[in-house]
């Protein structure tokens, strides 16, 4: 088996390759099966997204779908290595900042932090039990049990089909999602099967 960065550079790799015409085709389906499949949680709830870079799954149409029914959704910011996400709200009027990794992110003189009750997440590979491969800065799975320790949330990948394996190693700290939204599949973690 390869090692766990050797898949990581693969899978990066064949999701930059991806061309622009399949990805928006793909990005449209992955918006639908989200909306019709994925379990949502009561209007008025925090849905956090994220702002797509390196030819990520684009989420800017499902956030503002989520808004016009009544979701609020928020995104993630940064400011140093090693720290847990903070989520700051974001509607499709919000300005955004170049900021840690130069990755756009609202300003938080001008955008109110949220708790999210349901966590969209990019990831560069994952599997069919959902477990996730991110860019191994650790930025979620950190995000993940902090939040665990005094909230209640859910956390559902996005990502083409092209960036799925057959098994994605994972080592103690890494979290399975409980489920993964492909343009092919709501992939679900087994129940019983979580770690927590």
């Amino acid at each position: 088996m390869s090692s766990k960065n050797e898949l990581r550079q693969a899978a990066f790799k064949r999701r930059l390759a991806l061309p622009p015409a399949l990805c928006a085709d793909a990005c449209a389906r992955i918006t639908a099966r989200f909306l019709d499949e994925v379990p949502l949680p009561p209007a008025g709830a925090v849905i956090s997204g994220y702002v797509p870079v390196n030819n990520e799954v684009d989420v800017f149409p499902l956030m503002t779908a989520l808004i016009e029914r009544g979701y609020r959704c928020a995104v993630p910011h940064n400011v140093e290595r090693d720290y847990v996400l903070e989520f700051l709200e974001w509607t499709p009027q919000t300005k955004l900042y170049n900021g840690l990794y130069n990755i756009p992110q609202p300003d938080p003189r001008e955008a109110e932090s949220l708790l999210p009750d349901l966590l969209i997440v990019p990831m560069v590979a994952f599997d069919a039990q959902c477990n996730r491969m991110g860019y191994g800065s650790g930025y979620f799975d950190r995000t993940f049990a902090h939040l665990r320790v005094f909230h209640k949330f859910s956390a559902v990948g996005i990502a083409f089909e092209a960036q799925k394996e057959t098994e994605v190693p994972i080592d103690r700290h890494d979290y399975r999602l409980d489920g993964v939204v492909s343009e092919a599949a709501f992939y679900r973690a087994v129940p019983g099967n979580k770690k927590e």
